[in-house]
């Protein structure tokens, strides 16, 4: 997937919560990542649903992130 395009919808779901990461952080990449997992895993399942999914992990700091 492309890292930037991921970045951007990362961005879009964190503004609701006020909050942001930079490209290049530790944050980011670990939602990257978990990202790229659950999509492999869970192919016909919607990129937007499983980015908001990850995001709302990372901000609630929930145990399944």
């Amino acid at each position: 997937m492309d890292k930037k395009f991921i970045f951007k919808m990362i961005q879009s779901c964190l503004k609701q919560y006020n909050e942001s990461v930079s490209f290049g952080s530790v944050e980011f990449e670990e939602m990257y990542q978990k990202i790229n997992l659950m999509k492999e895993s869970e192919k016909e399942s919607d990129l937007h649903d499983i980015v908001n999914d990850v995001v709302y992990g990372y901000i609630t700091d929930s145990p399944y992130f």
